[in-house]
């Protein structure tokens, strides 16, 4: 079997645009999870349980199925009453996933904080709100970076599977270069490459942060 990566040369322009996609996807899919796993988590939290309960089933129901499932069903399901682009599928599916693992997450670090520093803040004149967000969240936040990491490092792979939904990320754009030069074994090489490279740098910022708060946890 001879290798030859001339084609992946010639399309690698076409590769790269797929990774600016695939990027500009994840940079919204990770504020999407990230803010909306952590509003999903407070109100659980400390609001009625008539309010809270709908929101864990939210959870359970995007933990317990598959992401391409809940895709599929958003783009083809719902496509059926309403169009919806499939870039903002794949951010809406992707945001409400990755929403619900956040959210379980952000629960669990808000739960960890000594109950003792809301009794503390409130003697002290904070109000219920302000004791939320200024005094449980940003702790909570802190210790749950290794979590969000992980997770947003699961994320950027997990966009490849918007491939399936017609979305021109780097794997979907492989797929065009590979139908054209009949080159799969160099194309798919080199697109692991660029995810490694990409984890390797992922990995990298997230272990600056995780050192940059480790004082204040």
């Amino acid at each position: 079997m001879e290798f030859d990566f001339g084609p992946v040369i010639t399309y690698f322009p076409t590769l790269l645009k797929g990774l600016g996609v695939g990027s500009l996807v994840a940079v919204a899919v990770a504020f999407l999870s990230v803010v909306g796993g952590l509003v999903v988590a407070v109100i659980s939290i400390y609001i009625n349980k008539v309010v809270s309960w709908p929101l864990r089933f939210f959870i359970w129901l995007f933990m317990t199925t598959p992401l391409l499932l809940q895709l599929y069903f958003l783009y083809f399901g719902l496509g059926e009453w309403i169009l919806i682009p499939a870039i903002l599928v794949g951010i809406l599916g992707l945001g409400f996933h990755y929403m619900a693992y956040n959210a379980d997450i952000f629960i669990a670090t808000i739960k960890s904080v000594s109950g003792g520093q809301y009794e503390a803040s409130r003697s002290i004149g904070f109000g219920h709100v302000a004791t939320i967000f200024y005094i449980i969240v940003p702790q909570a936040f802190i210790r749950a970076i290794p979590q969000l990491g992980n997770n947003m490092i699961l994320m950027v792979k997990d966009t490849s599977v918007l491939s399936a939904i017609g979305v021109a990320e780097l794997v979907h754009a492989s797929q065009y270069a590979i139908s054209v030069t009949f080159r799969p074994f160099e194309f798919f090489i080199v697109i692991a490459l660029l995810y490694y490279v990409i984890n390797i740098f992922m990995e990298l910022g997230q272990a600056w942060l995780e050192r940059q708060t480790a004082y204040r946890r």
